[in-house]
C-alpha cells in the first residue's frame, strides 16, 4: 500500500479555513470541493491512459486519453457525497458508484446499508471518497468490497487521517494495490472516535446540522 500526504500551501490553507468551527456551511461545501479537486489531481497520476491520434489546426500529433474501462469514483455515502463534485470535476468522464456505511457509535464498526455499484468491476480503477479517515474500518471494507468484486487498484481520497485508522488500513492492506491520498495526518482518535484536531463531524458541517 501507498500513502501520500498532499502537502500543498494551498491545501494547507482550505483546511485550515475547513478546520475552523466558525466556518459556515456553505463556505464549508465549496472549500472542500476545491480541496477535493487538489487531491484528485495527486490521486489521478496513475490512472490509465491509452495513445489516441488527433489533428490540431495545424497537423497531426498523438496525445492520450483515459482508458477504458473508465476509472469509477465511489463516495461513501453520506460524507463522501460532499466531495464528489470536486473530484468528478476533474475527471468528468468517471463513473460513479455509491456505497452507504455507518459506523456502530459504540463499537465504531462499520456496516454497509447500501449500494449502487457495476457488477463486474473486473480491471476497473476506483477512487474512493471519504473525507475523515479516522479508525479505518469504513475505508477497509469499502475497498475490500471493491477488490472482491474485481477491482484491480483502489485509490482512497481523504481529507484527513488519523495515524491509528491509517495504520489500521496499511495492516489491512498489505500487498495490496492500494494508495490512500490524504490532506493532512492528524494527532490522534479521542475516545469517540474522533480525529483530533479534525474538523468536527464533516457530515454534519457539510449538510448544515452542526
Amino acid at each position: 500500500m501507498r500513502v501520500h500526504v498532499a502537502d500543498h500551501p494551498l491545501i494547507t490553507h482550505k483546511l485550515t479555513v475547513l478546520r475552523d468551527k466558525s466556518t459556515p456551511s456553505p463556505t464549508f461545501r465549496a472549500l472542500t470541493e476545491e480541496l477535493v479537486t487538489l487531491l484528485a489531481y495527486e490521486a489521478t497520476r496513475d490512472v490509465r491512459t491509452t495513445p489516441v491520434d488527433i489533428e490540431t489546426p495545424v497537423g497531426p500529433t498523438t496525445g492520450l486519453a483515459i482508458s477504458q474501462p473508465r476509472p469509477l469514483v465511489v463516495p461513501i455515502l453520506r460524507a463522501g457525497l460532499g466531495m464528489l463534485e470536486g473530484m468528478t470535476k476533474l475527471v468528468p468522464t468517471a463513473e460513479v458508484g455509491f456505497l452507504g456505511m455507518v459506523r456502530d457509535e459504540e463499537t465504531l464498526e462499520p456496516t454497509t446499508y447500501a449500494e449502487r455499484l457495476p457488477d463486474d468491476l473486473s480491471n476497473r480503477q476506483c477512487f474512493v471518497l471519504d473525507p475523515m479517515l479516522a479508525t479505518g474500518g469504513s475505508l477497509i471494507a469499502a475497498i475490500d468490497y471493491l477488490l472482491d468484486r474485481g477491482a484491480v487498484d483502489v485509490t482512497a481520497v481523504c481529507i484527513l487521517a488519523a495515524p491509528e485508522g491509517l495504520a489500521a488500513v496499511e495492516k489491512a492492506m498489505a500487498g495490496r494495490d492500494v494508495h490512500v491520498v490524504l490532506g493532512a495526518v492528524d494527532e490522534r482518535l479521542n475516545e469517540q472516535g474522533y480525529i483530533v484536531p479534525g474538523l468536527g463531524d464533516a457530515g454534519d458541517r457539510l449538510y448544515g446540522l452542526a
